[in-house]
Order: C-alpha cells, then structure tokens, then sequence
C-alpha cells in the first residue's frame, strides 16, 4: 500500500470518497501523533532581558505583546473574548484578516444557501408543471457559485503579508508562556503580576550559549490523525484525476499520476522477455518533457516493492535475481 499522506479526520474521508468514486482502493488508519515544538528562550524577568536580548526589534516587539496584554487585563473582557481582545492590541493586522476571511466565508455559506434554495424551487415547479419523468441533462440545474464565494482564496492571498501570521504565531507563544510563568488567569485581577512578569523570549541558542537565562521550552501536543493509504494496482487502472480533484487535491493527484506512470513503464515486457533485478531497478524512473515542465519520477529505492507488485497482479515471476514477464 502507498501512504498518500496524513490527514484530519474530515479531509481524510473526503479524500478517500473522491478516490473510491475513481475506482482506488483506499485504507483509512487512525493514529496518535505527536506535534512537538522546541524552543530555545531566554527566561527571566522582563527588565532583566531588555538588557540582555541583543536585537533591539525583538525587544521593542515583545514589550508591545506585554503591553498588549495589559490592556487586555485592565478591560476585564470575560475568558471566551479574552484572547481576540488581546490580538486586537497585539497583532490588530491580523485581526482584520481574520474578520475579512471570516466574512469571505459567510458569503459563501449564503451563497450555497441561495443556489440550493434556487435548484430546490426550480426542481418543485417543474415537478408540478411537467409529467412524471426522468429530467434530461437541459432540465437539470446546475449549481452556480458567486464571484464572491469562488475568489475567496485569491482575496485573501492579496492581504496576508506572510510576516502578518508568523507575528500573530509569536504573539501566542508569548502570552501562553506568561501565563504559564506568572500563574494568571483570564478571568483574575493580575495585581502586580504583569508589573514586571516572568517572560520567555525566542533566541538563537548560538547567539547565548553558556547564557545563564538560556531555556529550552518543549511542548508536545498529542493530537489524533488519519493515515490515509491507496493500493497501487488500483491506482494504475484507476480513471484519471478530473480538473476539479486536481484543483482541490493537486500534491495527491501528482502522487497518483507518479504511480501510474511508473507502473505503466514497468508492465510493458522488455525484448528479452525477462531482466535481473540490476537491470530491473534502472527501469524505475520516469522522465517527460512537457510544455508546462518537467515530470520526473524516481522510484528507484522501492524497485522490490515494484517487483512484488507486478507479481501478485500477475504481470511478472520473480525467481532468485530474475524477473520474467508473463505472456499475455
């Protein structure tokens, strides 16, 4: 079986529906997998870290996220707005992207809601005007999406400044470290807590080695994943990715094109009838010019899987080192 990737659990059935209509067999295995985040910090006191941090930027901007964060306290917003009320002040760009998506996404949620409302009355009255038969393909609605809804991606593309979400990472980073730090919760009065709080700041551990504030922070997050697997075989005989599956699903659908067209190369029977296995394995690559680029497939360390492949499908005999083709 070919690992195609590792997925949450709604793309992974999605997917895996999308490749069965293809005809691909597929296999689902649930798993726990581990996100592990290492960080090297400097710890210690604010105070004591704006003269010990050698980048005056990254102290300018951490002193922002505290004071951020002070805001946020002195506002006593309750504990389910507390963190949005903090971004507002932290990484406000990044709040108004935020909106802007989730606005993006409403207008497509009421535009699906339009055109279902839409084929729903059309179908009725045609249900009620025309005798009972099978619709012809001219009588079927088709559904239409916005403008709106269908450049979604390319709006927000246009707005996110990429240093926008890494600024937005940092300052979550920051804020669950204080908390953790200094003992404080959303919902209490800080006192003199954030005054001149315990903070951890991200450095390059090079730059302060023997550093007596220099931390390591680790988090490990265990989160569930879905494996998602396709036979091989199937995926040669499969029907070809459509435009829409490509679209949607463009790094598997080159994965099943690899697949395909490494055991196309290696089912057609050479001159002699037979190789070893020497000869077998320099089969296993494809190349192909094309007009959008190139196409180069290496399969090379996986030519005994290949072999065992072509043999339980019945295309070839493996005997010792010598690969025989089978007539058909």
């Amino acid at each position: 079986m070919f690992k195609l990737g590792e997925y949450d659990e709604l793309t992974a059935k999605d997917l895996a529906d999308r490749l069965r209509e293809m005809k691909i067999r597929v296999d689902i295995r649930p798993s726990i997998v581990a996100d592990l985040k290492i960080r090297p910090v400097l710890q210690g006191r604010f105070s004591e870290l704006k003269n010990e941090i050698k980048d005056e930027r990254t102290v300018k901007k951490y002193e922002h996220y505290l004071d951020a964060l002070r805001k946020t306290f002195a506002e006593k917003p309750a504990p389910e707005e507390f963190y949005r009320r903090y971004q507002m002040y932290a990484v406000p760009k990044w709040v108004k992207i935020a909106e802007r998506i989730e606005a993006l996404m409403m207008e497509r949620i009421r535009a699906e809601a339009t055109t279902e409302e839409t084929s729903s009355g059309e179908s009725s009255q045609e249900a009620a005007q025309e005798p009972p038969a099978g619709p012809s393909p001219e009588e079927t609605p088709h559904e239409e999406t916005s403008p709106e809804a269908a450049s979604i991606s390319d709006e927000v593309d246009e707005e996110v400044d990429y240093d926008i979400l890494i600024d937005n990472r940092a300052a979550a980073e920051f804020v669950e470290w204080v908390f953790s730090l200094n003992k404080l919760e959303m919902d209490e009065d800080p006192g003199d807590k954030l005054n001149d709080p315990i903070v951890a700041i991200p450095v390059i551990a090079s730059d302060y080695s023997d550093h007596p504030m220099l931390r390591t922070n680790i988090h490990v997050s265990l989160e569930k994943a879905y494996d998602l697997y396709i036979d091989e075989w199937s995926v040669f005989t499969c029907e070809d990715p459509d435009k829409d599956f490509f679209d949607e699903f463009q790094n598997e659908a080159i994965q099943i094109m690899a697949i395909n067209a490494i055991l196309n190369n290696l089912t057609d029977m050479p001159p002699s009838g037979k190789v070893d296995m020497e000869s077998f394995l320099h089969m296993c690559g494809v190349y192909m010019e094309m007009d959008s680029g190139i196409f180069n497939v290496d399969a090379y360390g996986v030519a005994e899987d290949l072999a065992k492949i072509l043999e339980k499908n019945g295309v070839v005999k493996i005997k010792g080192d010598t690969i025989r083709w089978k007539k058909v």
